[in-house]
Formats: C-alpha cells, sequence, structure tokens
C-alpha cells in the first residue's frame, strides 16, 4: 500500500505521541531564570506547487570544462568598493515558502520557473553579466577552484535559479559561482561564495567564513538558501564583514560520509560518491579560504532541516574547528527506530522504494551509525570553544500558516482574488497537516539534544523554542536573522 504524504504526516505525530515524547516546552537560553523566547516566525510569500512528472535519469558524468557561463566576480582586493546598490534584484517571481524537507522532488520543479522558462538563452549568461565577473589571474594559483562553467540543472531540467540570483545581484555583494573540487568524490561541487563587505561596501580580507548548509531538496529543487532566502541572507551577513559559502551540491545527503555507494535504481540525484563530511571539514575549507583570503580561525556553520543534524556533526568531530554551530529545526538522533523512521521518509524520495537509511548511515545502530548521530556524540561538544544555536517550533500554526495571510502575500504578488484565495489555503493545509507534524518531531529531538548537551557542559549559547512554527522557510529565515544577533555576531568578533 502506497502512503499519501499526509497520510505519513499523520502517522509521524501518532509516532511521536506513542512514544509518550513532549512536543511543547518553553525554554530558552542558558540560564534558567531566563524568560524563555517565545516569537511567532515571519514571513513572505507561499506559492502553490503543482504536480509534475520527473522522468528518471541517468547518473550526471563530472562538470565538463566547457565555460558556457560565467557567473562569477573578479579577484577581491582589500578595501575595494563593492560596485553600488543596495538593493536585491527581484528574481521575478513569489518564493516559496510551504515547508523544504516536504517538497517532492516532482512539485519542487513545478514552481515558478518564468526566469528559467522565458529565457531562450538560460544556461548563457548575458554578455554584460559575464564582463561583471572577469576571473583574476589568483585562480591558476588554486587548481582546486573552476569556473563554474554550465549552469547545473534542476531535476526538471531547468536551470537551478542560484546561479542567475548571483549574476542578477553582483552589483549588490560581490559574489561568485565556482566549482571546487573534491578528491574524495571525484568530481567538482558547485558552491556559491559571497565575499565580506563591511558596512561602506568595501570587500575586507581575513574576515570570518559562514557555511550555510541546504536542506534535502538543496538547489536539485531550487530549495537552497539563495533561491529562497538571499534577501534575509543579505540583510544579515550582507554587509556584516564575513563571508558566505554555499555548497550547492547533496540533495537528500545528509552531508555525511556515506557507509556504501549511492543506489543507482530510480535515482536522479546522487552524482556518484558521497563524502560530505570529508569535503566540508577538509576539501572545501582547505581550498576556499586561501582563495578568498578569510581568517581560517573563524568559521561557523549553519544548517537546517535536515542539515540540522550535519552541521552539529562538523561540530563534534572536528573540535575547535567552528565558533559557531547553528542547527535549524532539526532531529540530531539518527541511530534510534523512530528518528530513522524519519530519516526514510526523506530518503526515500531521492530514489522512491530503493534508497533507504542504511546507504547513508549503516545498520541502525551500528557504530558507523552511532558515529553519525548528533545526539550521541553531544558530549563532545563540552570543553570546546563553540558556541550552539539551537531552534524548533512545536508544530502548531504561526501567523505565517495562516490561509489569510498566504492570500494577501499571494495578491501582494499578483495574483487575482479567487486564484489567491484557493491557492493560499492549499498551502496553509499542506503547512498545518504536513509541516506541523514533521516539526513536531523535530521539537522532541531538538529538547532531547538540547538536555543531554547541556548535561554534558557544551555551550548551547541559545535555543529558540519556539510555542508556534511548522516546518517551512519562514522559521529558518527568522532563525538567520535570531542566530546571528544571539551567537555568530559575538563568537565570529562581527
Amino acid at each position: 500500500m502506497k502512503l499519501t504524504r499526509p497520510a505519513i504526516a499523520v502517522a509521524a505525530v501518532a509516532l511521536v505521541t506513542a512514544g509518550a515524547v513532549p512536543v511543547v516546552h518553553y525554554a530558552s537560553s542558558l540560564d534558567d531564570d531566563t524568560p524563555a523566547v517565545l516569537s511567532a516566525a515571519q514571513s513572505t510569500v507561499n506559492t502553490t506547487l503543482p504536480e509534475t512528472t520527473t522522468s528518471e535519469t541517468t547518473t550526471p558524468t563530472e562538470p565538463t570544462e566547457k565555460s558556457t557561463t560565467s557567473a562569477t566576480s573578479e579577484t577581491p582586493t582589500s578595501n575595494e568598493p563593492t560596485p553600488t546598490t543596495s538593493e536585491l534584484v527581484p528574481e521575478g517571481s513569489s518564493k516559496d515558502t510551504t515547508n523544504e524537507d516536504l517538497t517532492s522532488k516532482d512539485d519542487a520543479d513545478a514552481k515558478d520557473d518564468s526566469a528559467a522558462d522565458t529565457d531562450a538563452d538560460a544556461t548563457v549568461l548575458s554578455e554584460d553579466a559575464a564582463k561583471l565577473n572577469p576571473m583574476g589571474e589568483d585562480m591558476q594559483q588554486h587548481p582546486a577552484i573552476k569556473e563554474l562553467g554550465e549552469v547545473p540543472k534542476t531535476m526538471s531540467g531547468a536551470d537551478q535559479r542560484w546561479v542567475k540570483r548571483l549574476a542578477d545581484n553582483q552589483r549588490v555583494w560581490k559574489n561568485e559561482a565556482l566549482r571546487v573540487h573534491s578528491e574524495s568524490m571525484g568530481r567538482y561541487i558547485p558552491v556559491a561564495v559571497f565575499y565580506a563587505t563591511n558596512d561602506k561596501g568595501e570587500t575586507v580580507e581575513n574576515a570570518p567564513t559562514v557555511y550555510l548548509l541546504n536542506g534535502a531538496g538543496g538547489s536539485e529543487q531550487d530549495t537552497d538558501w539563495v533561491s529562497q532566502a538571499l534577501e534575509e541572507v543579505h540583510e544579515v551577513y550582507g554587509r556584516s564583514g564575513a563571508n558566505v559559502v554555499i555548497p550547492m551540491e547533496g540533495a537528500f545527503s545528509y552531508y555525511v560520509d556515506w557507509a556504501a555507494e549511492p543506489p543507482t535504481e530510480k535515482n536522479v540525484f546522487y552524482k556518484g560518491k558521497q563524502m560530505w563530511s570529508t569535503f566540508l571539514a577538509k576539501e572545501l575549507p582547505q581550498a576556499i579560504e586561501p582563495y578568498i583570503k578569510a581568517d581560517p580561525n573563524r568559521r561557523g556553520v549553519i544548517g537546517m532541516s535536515m542539515s540540522a543534524t550535519s552541521s552539529l556533526l562538523l561540530a563534534e568531530h572536528n573540535p575547535n574547528m567552528f565558533k559557531a554551530v547553528g542547527s535549524f529545526s532539526g532531529c540530531p538522533a539518527t541511530s534510534r527506530p523512530l528518528p530513522s523512521f524519519f530519516i526514510n521518509l526523506t530518503v526515500d524520495r531521492a530514489a522512491p522504494g530503493v534508497m533507504t537509511p542504511e546507504y547513508i548511515f549503516g545498520p541502525m545502530g551500528s557504530d558507523y551509525n552511532r558515529r553519525y548521530d548528533a545526539l550521541v556524540n553531544a558530549p563532545a561538544l563540552a570543553g570546546t570553544d563553540t558556541k550552539v544555536y539551537i531552534s524548533t517550533g512545536t508544530g502548531l500554526a504561526a501567523e505565517t500558516d495562516m490561509p489569510g495571510t498566504l492570500r494577501k502575500r499571494l495578491e501582494d504578488a499578483g495574483l487575482d482574488s479567487s486564484d489567491a484565495f484557493v491557492k493560499g489555503s492549499a498551502n496553509a493545509a499542506t503547512l498545518l497537516v504536513e509541516g506541523g507534524a514533521i516539526e513536531a518531531a523535530m521539537n522532541a529531538c531538538t529538547h532531547d539534544f538540547l538536555v543531554k548537551a547541556r548535561a554534558n557542559g557544551a555551550e548551547v549559547a541559545h535555543a529558540e523554542l519556539r510555542p508556534v512554527g511548522t516546518h517551512s522557510w519562514p522559521v529558518w529565515r527568522d532563525d538567520l536573522k535570531r542566530s546571528y544577533e544571539t551567537v555568530f555576531k559575538s563568537a565570529l568578533g562581527l
């Protein structure tokens, strides 16, 4: 029997309830005497995601050297003024804010891809954009880094949105679209880089670097930080004096070193060997930080949903590598039956009926699985200088999940009232049923981690435990801002 996604969500709630795990708590800071922070998510627009059919594809080959796109910027020079404008260029379509981890590979790609669909030369950026981004001689000194070249595709075959968004906003925030070689995976990984810029619009060297990890669908489904939250990333970090680096591959990977090679049957996501822990902790920083002239002693990493587990694991396995770590709406545990069930629901979307958690974590409860369980490894954070920000909602509806809010924002985006009402109501139902169930489960996982981490002396500097909020982008955009103000700004010396 094939379960529908709402049925799975209801089953998830039942499992949480059956496990007698409390999903509503009110505490937020390190000091028990400090009043809890009870904050609803602040949000933007939701769009309805119609179903389409995505054909199966073979595993892609390694990126070619062909440079059909130049989405890169000139080598940074200290105190060089950024070509100026302070407003980001709009994408031309409303942002989707339905829950990231509940967007199937079919419906995520069915979002408004008008920018790609209406451009006859969508794979090649304009000549003017290319002139904005000349590659400097400095790249020759960094053989692991190359221009992006051909624009990566979504699962529906459209250009991934993030590349064009970088090019469109080059004058707002200096950036590059690159490929970074992974020796462990035997291929180049696309990476978005935003250069550290101060409040005067000047690029700066010897700056800290914040690594943002995408969630389950990633750039392969246009559910990445640039496509879904560039305005907030710019608002928080655009003039903060920090570099921002975002790997743009890794959908449904959990960003760890896998126990086995990915399945080939029905696989439209995994491009080969999956060695993300090695790439993120060693290969990427060792390549990109000298290239952007970053401070190797000041790093932060943030993950949300699927990658909220990954960000914690990176900090646990590499003591003192990161000054700050953010984990938004995640489930740190992976080696217990209930978390393993949730992982299975997530990764099955990458290769339905074939992909299982055992490919990633090995047999449930095995030594390999426990090594990649962020709850088991929470004590490793004790005695380090890593400060942790964690967050979760309860699954109860916030203002941003209400039909009226969604309808109004769709109207503001240009839909007529009748269409906005229908689509807003449909989106609200999805958020309340599916997004609510998943966030309730993440709530339980987050509280387990909070208790164990603090009991073992780890510095959880801020826990944002909301009384409301579903598993959705409005919450994670809010977390990006709150994590900066409460943890990352001070931890990174900004």
